[in-house]
């Protein structure tokens, strides 16, 4: 979401328009990933079923509140998603860390359980509406509501977030508003940049990609911002 969309935006595509092609575009690797996590046998199926439904009732949510808010007026909220989840993912490591040192230990799977489900559906409907950013709010969450480690937290947020995107797609796609023609030729790209990106990545630390990241999602949150005054 971070490169796709101001990529879409650059390209004059409507911001709502952009939103939803963009979560399309990504849709194809978070199931690739979620699928991945399919055999871990670290969380129960129970709380992995909870979360999913409550992930589709916040992405529903979501969905709903982006078709009814105007062009103009996402044009003048995104900067400001878009630095926020510049913001997330600059703290993501130092958070994480704190929340894996307070995460709870010992006893109930989940004992926050009532927390646990509110928060991830305030996180979903975020997911539906914009979702930069929704994979680390969710992975600080089950931290610090859940008895789960760091893997496992990562397994539910690739089930929950495509849960949401996935939710999401169908209904932006059944309303329109993806931009196919530009969504299918940005996905073959993205399946081919993947690939050699990956290959590309492996010469690099991960403190240097990881810049790489945050300096184009600041930039293109600032440049954003600029545009919509």
């Amino acid at each position: 979401m971070f490169l796709v969309f101001p990529a879409l935006v650059m390209a004059g595509l409507p911001p709502i328009h952009a939103n939803a092609t963009a979560s399309s575009v990504t849709l194809p690797g978070g199931i690739a990933s979620a699928w991945v996590y399919r055999s871990r046998r670290d969380t129960s199926a129970k709380l992995a079923a909870l979360l999913i439904a409550v992930s589709l009732a916040g992405s529903l949510g979501g969905s709903v509140l982006l078709l009814a808010t105007s062009n103009a007026r996402f044009a003048k909220l995104v900067p400001w998603l878009m630095l926020g989840a510049a913001l997330v993912f600059s703290l993501a490591e130092p958070i994480r860390k704190f929340a894996e040192a307070h995460r709870p230990r010992g006893g109930s799977a989940h004992p926050h359980g009532m927390l646990l489900a509110l928060g991830q559906f305030c996180i979903a409907v975020y997911g539906g509406y914009f979702g930069a950013g929704m994979g680390v709010l969710m992975i600080v969450l089950f931290l610090v509501t859940a008895n789960l480690d760091v893997q496992a937290s990562a397994g539910l947020r690739l089930w929950s977030a495509t849960a949401v995107n996935l939710l999401a797609v169908g209904i932006f796609a059944w309303r329109g508003i993806v931009e196919w023609r530009v969504g299918v030729p940005m996905l073959l790209a993205a399946i081919v940049g993947g690939y050699l990106g990956a290959h590309a990545v492996q010469r690099l630390s991960v403190t240097v990609a990881r810049r790489a990241v945050l300096v184009y999602a600041w930039a293109t949150g600032i440049w954003l911002l600029v545009r919509s005054w």
